[in-house]
């Protein structure tokens, strides 16, 4: 090999490791991810579909940023001479983390195992831990390695358009996941965005708090500070519906933060603040394990969590009989499935819908086993098994 070709390897084998080395947590690349059953999703006689699908509800809840009522997920599919054209383009993809949770571990193992069936080549991962300025360095990175289609979910979305400008210049079909940049218009900048169904999760959530402390007492909601589309939604569901449905509650603290490792000091403050509340809703299972070693280090045993999205120490409390006592699902796996359906959808300059929206539902201590099979396409992890005593 000359020392110029050297050269080159050399370069490219750098841009690859600044990828998958972006951001501070651990890079998804060596974070171990459990495998969902490969039967949730898989090709059928005639392309590529969703298996065991779950019919849309009378009305669906969720609506994209442009106001449009969104489109259920089932919709997305692929013909099997729609398949073979994606399969022969070999295309290279980018996957963005979100913040390396166990969620987001299922979303992008559901995207792998589709983008297997499909011939495309996952050849830049990294994580941007829900930091807008980490997405930029990250967006950067992966405009060197000349992808043909990219995803992830867009933070700060007012000024999300100037991070990814450089990237839709080049041509690279992007799919997001929940959020969309300001400024941008389906099938012009980006292909579409898949979510769960906003809405219901934060109804979902107000109905299990009321459950959980009896129909009446004072509660707090700590929710995400600044623009994001996924968890504003579901965090003003929430609020809404217990100030709707349940006079008897009354919300009487709400506390932002921005990283998950926020969360912990404002529910600390809160609850100095209001020592006698029965409940506290935690936008997301992230920042719920933070406030729930808050909760515990006050020993604050009969103060009730309700959070969103299933994650091991949080299912385990939950599982113990401890302060956990609800949480919001969705399905991770399916939508990062259908993320890589959205992404040939691109690369075929096939008519892709705009907002795509997937199913939610109530985890209890009741249906944890089954809500793991559901949402990640596995059992629980063993000490959650061993403490449901199956």
């Amino acid at each position: 090999m000359s020392r110029r070709k050297l050269s080159l390897f050399l370069s490219l084998l750098m841009v690859m490791s600044l990828v998958f080395m972006a951001c501070g947590a651990r890079s998804p690349a060596t974070t171990p991810v459990s495998k969902p059953a490969t039967s949730m999703a898989a090709p059928t006689g005639e392309g590529l579909t969703f298996k065991n699908p779950i019919a849309p509800p009378t009305k669906i809840t969720t609506y994209g940023p442009d106001g449009k009522v969104a489109t259920w997920y089932t919709e997305l599919s692929l013909t099997a001479d729609e398949l073979a054209q994606v399969k022969a383009k070999n295309l290279k993809a980018g996957f963005e983390l979100i913040n390396a949770s166990e969620w987001d571990n299922a979303n992008l193992k559901g995207f792998q195992d589709a983008s297997a069936l499909m011939n495309i080549s996952i050849v830049g991962q990294a994580n941007c831990n829900l930091d807008p300025i980490q997405q930029k360095k990250n967006m950067e990175q992966f405009a060197a390695l000349k992808l043909d289609v990219m995803t992830c979910q867009p933070q700060d979305l007012d000024v999300a358009a100037a991070t990814f400008n450089p990237l839709v210049a080049q041509g690279v079909k992007m799919v997001y996941m929940s959020n969309v940049p300001t400024g941008y218009t389906a099938g012009k900048q980006y292909v579409g965005a898949i979510t769960d169904s906003l809405y219901d999760m934060g109804k979902d959530a107000a109905d299990m708090m009321a459950d959980a402390i009896g129909g009446s007492g004072d509660v707090l909601s700590l929710r995400v500070a600044g623009v994001n589309y996924v968890c504003n939604t579901r965090d003003n569901a929430f609020e809404t519906t217990i100030k709707a449905d349940y006079p008897n509650i009354h919300i009487v603290g709400v506390g932002g933060f921005q990283s998950a490792n926020e969360a912990g000091t404002v529910a600390s403050a809160l609850l100095t603040k209001y020592p006698s509340v029965k409940g506290i809703f935690v936008s997301y299972s992230n920042p719920c394990i933070d406030v729930l070693q808050t909760v515990k280090s006050l020993g604050l045993k009969g103060v009730k969590i309700i959070t969103m999205d299933l994650d091991t120490t949080c299912s385990l409390d939950m599982a113990q009989g401890g302060n956990v006592s609800g949480i919001a699902v969705d399905l991770p796996y399916d939508m990062g499935f259908g993320r890589a359906l959205m992404c040939a959808y691109g690369a075929l300059g096939k008519a892709c819908p705009a907002y795509v929206t997937s199913p939610s539902f109530k985890a209890t201590r009741t249906n944890l086993k089954e809500a793991y099979l559901r949402s990640f396409g596995t059992e629980p992890p063993a000490e959650v098994l061993a403490a449901l005593g199956k």
